[in-house]
């Protein structure tokens, strides 16, 4: 469990330095099916964080780094 716990911090303090960034991110939506959102990292919360895509606000957790759903293209 302790193991999570340091990735999880790796995350967070990856993200940090991009906060305020344009990102892309390509997105897993299930059966195959992914999405690729262009937006700015705007906030950092203890358990997500926020992308302003075109007006629109998206959150996604730290989580979903970890289990690969979200994924930051160069």
């Amino acid at each position: 469990m302790r193991q999570a716990k340091y990735q999880l911090d790796a995350v967070k303090s990856a993200l940090e330095k991009l906060r305020g960034k344009r990102v892309v991110l390509d997105i897993n939506r299930g059966r195959n099916k992914f999405e690729r959102t262009e937006g700015v990292l705007t906030d950092l919360y203890p358990a997500i964080f926020t992308v302003n895509a075109d007006g629109k606000v998206i959150s996604f957790s730290y989580n979903d780094i970890l289990s690969r759903n979200v994924r930051f293209r160069k």
